[in-house]
């Protein structure tokens, strides 16, 4: 299926490793060129180096997504290059240590306020974009009621993303700006978070492996495929959404 994405303009935040990577690396292969950013600026060179190896128009920038000005300026900057932007992937996350007097201003910073901050920067560019869609890169912690001790605050701050969210879509639909959410369940890439579980945690790894119906951890793949249909004209008429990537963890209805 043809997802309409050649000739699309994109940024990605958090897109050197992991889920974000997989992302870019998805929108690149449809036609789409890419802008990302993270804090390495080796891992982001490699990255890039890739997307363009596969034909696609790619750069990427290091910038500190908590820093205002910085990272609104990068977004308005990377808009400029690409010649316009359709499309806006927040995908910046962290796990803040518990132990830090500052574990919950700083997991509010990164897990809230830098994806409210994207936002804002990057509506004046949707808005005069071809079909436009933001999809912000959620978690299925945002509904869980019983998570680890150092995932308190990450939780609430994903639930808080939620809301924003789904009030962006409304707010902003009458502009032709679609805005939805996808929520990944447990994702293993090595150097991720259940890459360093399964090697200081195994009990825990395996405990977790074991929720999903479908009876495996999802990739990073299993997210971008999503998050590339959610951005293409081929859902054209889907916004305010929540997409549930997490292979049966949650059982729920979800209505």
């Amino acid at each position: 299926m043809d997802l309409g994405l050649k000739g699309k303009r994109a940024i990605v935040t958090g897109a050197s490793r992991g889920i974000g990577r997989a992302i870019a690396t998805a929108l690149a292969a449809e036609g789409a060129s890419i802008a990302i950013c993270a804090r390495g600026q080796d891992g982001l060179d490699e990255a890039v180096e890739s997307f363009r190896a596969a034909g696609g128009e790619a750069f990427g920038d290091s910038v500190d997504v908590r820093d205002t000005d910085a990272f609104s300026g990068w977004v308005e900057s990377a808009s400029d290059r690409l010649g316009g932007l359709d499309i806006l992937v927040s995908n910046v996350s962290t796990r803040v240590d518990p132990a830090r007097p500052d574990w919950w201003s700083e997991t509010f910073e990164v897990d809230l306020h830098q994806h409210v901050r994207a936002f804002n920067a990057a509506l004046p560019m949707l808005k005069a974009g071809n079909m436009p869609g933001v999809i912000f890169v959620s978690s299925i912690a945002s509904v869980l009621t019983q998570l680890p001790p150092n995932e308190i605050a990450y939780g609430a701050m994903k639930a808080a993303l939620t809301s924003f969210a789904s009030q962006m879509a409304t707010v902003h639909g009458p502009s032709g700006v679609r805005v939805n959410l996808v929520a990944p369940g447990p994702i293993f890439f090595e150097g991720g978070v259940w890459d360093q579980i399964q090697q200081h945690q195994p009990e825990l790894f395996k405990r977790a492996s074991a929720l999903p119906t479908l009876g495996r951890m999802g990739t990073p793949e299993d997210v971008a495929n999503a998050v590339a249909f959610l951005a293409s004209p081929a859902a054209a008429y889907i916004t305010g959404a929540n997409l549930r990537i997490d292979g049966g963890v949650i059982r729920t209805a979800n209505f």
